[in-house]
């Protein structure tokens, strides 16, 4: 049964309809202060809408949003995983909620100890020689990070290195950091195993690499078995290594990037340590780095620091949320966290196997990737996807990585317990039954919601914003 589509809220509205009630002056005229000026243009005509209806229409609204606090929500490359309440308790605590810029030095010594305590232990936990808190969101940590390369290339009169290298099987935000930093980006194809060989980037070794950018584990969950042997084929040619840090939730607690020849990378707090994921924000993505480029990071002190890229305290409620993950869990189950990831992932790959089509046989790690290759009657992945909204799922990742035609990108991270990932494997092998016998209904999905399939691709090139009444309609 479809959900009944919620009008918007002024469609509820109405000029003749008294819900707000405002005394006349007059009225007050012992309790006011004549001395202040009082509004004479009245509230005549104002569009009203009570209470009652402004609180259901909101919360009908609110049932329509998935979270992770309703069900699996296996994007992959994403890291959706829960938020623990405890962590946003102590957020909230007006001892260091209220923080305000122009308070004394000594009313924000706590807050500046939790965000040295955080630097310290995503250093040691990344093999970084030092952190910057200050990048607002992952992206905002790539780009400063490109920043601080392109920085480290003028300091040594490397001016003509202008090429950033980009596997096939990189992040989307990768070239659009460079790109935006005046750097050209060279795709690399990686091999049909999934991983980057050294043989794919010899060619490019050159003096004008500025950089390479891997992400490790990459978009298909595979580790980089080579990194190491790349990054010391790059320094030698005079360039950088930037991993991105996006899957750090496969990493955590198992492997230190600053040890295995990567210069930067950025964390994503919303994804690996537990601070809230979407809506906008506020995201937070710190960067490590090692001393080559320490001078160079943001408000360093350093003459040839790239400047500041965040006022004030930076992201503060997203620190200390990862800073009481961290210090909630300690060592031993950090790195728990992060095998129970890799355990989740690999067991939906091995029950799903048998039915969707894997096109990279590598092991890998937090996440997996199949493709609709072999789903029946035309029935292709968006279909699948959207189908399983109406099982009670949050479609996974689709068609990323690119250069996988058809993907469907799984992460369940540690979050999720046996049970749910059976019932997850459950609705596919349902829905994959589904493709055989009734290929149309999935063409029709989600089944639902208040709306089924829209025309993303003219929603996106035709864009309708002006608002229509439909009130005479």
């Amino acid at each position: 049964m479809r959900t009944p589509l919620e009008s918007v809220i002024f469609h509820r509205a109405a000029a003749d309809k008294e819900w707000l009630r405002v005394c006349s002056a007059d009225a007050h005229q012992d309790s006011i202060d004549l001395d202040l000026p009082l509004r004479d243009d009245g509230l005549g005509g104002m569009q009203q809408v009570g209470e009652v209806e402004v609180v259901r229409h909101y919360t009908r609204l609110s049932t329509l949003n998935w979270d992770i606090d309703r069900g699996l929500y296996p994007l992959g490359s994403c890291t959706m995983k829960h938020n623990p309440r405890l962590h946003e308790a102590v957020a909230a605590d007006p001892a260091y909620a209220a923080a305000h810029p122009e308070w004394p030095p000594q009313f924000l010594a706590q807050h500046h100890c939790i965000m040295r305590e955080l630097a310290q232990d995503l250093a040691q936990l990344s093999g970084f020689e030092q952190v910057s808190l200050l990048p607002a969101a992952g992206a905002h940590g790539e780009l400063t990070a490109v920043f601080m390369i392109r920085a480290f290339h003028l300091a040594h009169g490397q001016k003509d290195r202008n090429v950033f290298l980009i596997p096939d099987s990189a992040h989307g935000t990768n070239p659009a950091s460079a790109a935006m930093c005046g750097f050209k980006c060279v795709q690399v194809t990686s091999g049909k195993d999934g991983i980057l060989r050294l043989e794919d980037i010899r060619e490019h070794l050159n003096d004008r690499l500025a950089a390479i950018m891997i992400t490790n584990p990459n978009t298909l969950g595979v580790f980089e078995e080579e990194f190491s042997k790349i990054a010391d084929a790059v320094h030698a040619a005079g360039g950088l290594v930037y991993m991105d840090g996006a899957n750090f939730n496969a990493a955590m607690g198992v492997f230190q990037p600053g040890r295995i020849g990567a210069d930067v990378m950025h964390f994503n707090l919303h994804k690996t340590f537990t601070t809230p994921h979407g809506g906008g924000g506020p995201g937070s993505g710190p960067i490590g780095f090692n001393r080559n480029l320490a001078p160079f990071a943001p408000a360093s002190g350093d003459p040839r620091s790239i400047g500041p890229v965040k006022s004030w305290l930076g992201q503060w409620g997203m620190f200390i949320r990862a800073w009481v993950y961290i210090k909630t869990l300690g060592a031993a189950g950090l790195k728990e966290v992060t095998e129970d990831a890799i355990l989740n992932a690999n067991y939906i790959r091995k029950r799903l196997e048998h039915v969707l089509n894997l096109p990279v046989t590598t092991p890998t790690l937090h996440e997996v990737v199949f493709n609709d290759k072999n789903l029946p009657n035309k029935v292709i992945t968006l279909d699948l996807a959207k189908r399983l909204i109406d099982y009670g799922f949050h479609p996974p990742t689709v068609y990323f990585p690119i250069h996988v035609q058809g993907a469907l990108m799984i992460e369940p991270t540690e979050t999720e317990s046996l049970d749910e990932l059976d019932r997850f494997c459950d609705a596919v092998e349902a829905v994959v039954a589904e493709a055989a016998t009734d290929p149309a209904h999935l063409k029709l999905a989600p089944h639902t919601t208040p709306v089924s399939r829209v025309d993303e691709v003219k929603a996106a090139k035709d864009l309708d914003l002006v608002f229509k009444s439909t009130e005479n309609a």
